[in-house]
């Protein structure tokens, strides 16, 4: 093959592996919290605008994702009484790409956010959101809803438990 080429094609490879979709990471953490003796997790309600813009099913396997990775780092469900609450709100905005070749992307971009408070000091003790292109095919979201959960909690201070 001739070399300009070879660069036509390393440059379009290029140029296409930054269209796709990827995930930014946001968080906090509040150091003095005893992560390390939460056991039980309530969820608080979905926002009431959450509730009008994302249908059940979808809320349902956010709240199911979330609830995995609680439990996958030592903590229970308890209705009442739990350690720690935790808060899921979805956001939805539009959002602009440019690149130099190609012009401008408009798209709608997602954040998953997570908010956890101490129960008993009433402390916010942990935030932590991922933003990244929303998905129009439900399919696609579903897939990807784990994965975005997963690099979340990458940043939560107490990392998966191993099985007994």
């Amino acid at each position: 093959m001739k070399p300009k080429i070879i660069v036509l094609i390393a440059l379009s490879l290029t140029l296409l592996s930054a269209c796709g979709p990827s995930t930014r990471i946001y968080y906090d953490v509040d150091e003095s919290a005893p992560f390390e003796q939460y056991a039980s997790y309530n969820f608080l309600d979905f926002s009431e605008g959450n509730k009008k813009t994302i249908t059940g099913m979808e809320l349902e396997r956010i709240r199911v994702a979330f609830a995995r990775e609680l439990e996958s780092r030592g903590l229970t469900f308890s209705e009442e009484k739990a350690d720690v609450s935790v808060k899921i709100v979805v956001y939805h905005r539009e959002a602009v790409k440019s690149y130099a070749y190609s012009g401008r992307y408009h798209h709608l971009e997602r954040a998953l956010s997570i908010d956890m408070f101490d129960n008993l000091s009433r402390n916010h003790v942990w935030h932590c959101a991922a933003v990244g292109e929303l998905q129009n095919d439900p399919e696609a979201r579903a897939a990807e809803l784990t994965q975005q959960v997963a690099k979340i909690f990458e940043r939560y201070p107490i990392q998966v438990k191993p099985e007994s």
